[in-house]
């Protein structure tokens, strides 16, 4: 199968034949200045930094993380409409940053926060671990972006 490529926003991303992206600014539906924001955790810079590119891309607000214990502590001093969770992390993997935080919002009674994982981890049936961890979803790398927006969009209301 033959990959063409397109460009979204600064990145070049791969596609196969027959698939689009779909310009979600075209669905004013889609759009959101409510301040709501979003938290992206991944070791890897260039994956940080193409997320945000694309977020801000489609007027959303983000904040970063490099592991999941820098997460939980942004969690825990900001609210989040999501958060997006790479799995393979230093000093504090998502697996286990997810299980704490959804531990945290049962004893601190406090709203849940969809957690989506966003990995090109190694382990066999990831969807399974995510899963049992209390993630809502695998977007598995590298990122299929219509994937990815199907999940947020509806969260930017």
């Amino acid at each position: 199968m033959r990959h063409r490529m397109t460009r979204c926003p600064t990145y070049f991303c791969r596609l196969l034949p027959g698939e689009r992206i779909r310009i979600f600014r075209e669905n004013p539906g889609y759009l959101t200045d409510s301040g709501k924001r979003f938290l992206i955790v991944d070791d890897q810079y260039l994956i940080r930094s193409f997320l945000k590119d694309l977020f801000r891309y489609y007027d959303l607000d983000c904040e970063e993380a490099v592991n999941g214990k820098e997460a939980i502590e942004k969690w825990e001093h900001e609210d989040f409409n999501a958060i997006l969770m790479d799995i393979e992390m230093p000093e504090m993997d998502g697996l286990q940053a997810t299980r704490i935080i959804r531990q945290k919002e049962k004893e601190h009674d406090r709203s849940y926060t969809p957690i989506f994982a966003i990995s090109g981890c190694t382990l066999l049936n990831p969807e399974e671990y995510c899963e049992k961890a209390g993630m809502d979803g695998f977007i598995a790398k590298p990122v299929v972006i219509n994937k990815l927006l199907e999940c947020v969009m509806p969260l930017a209301h």
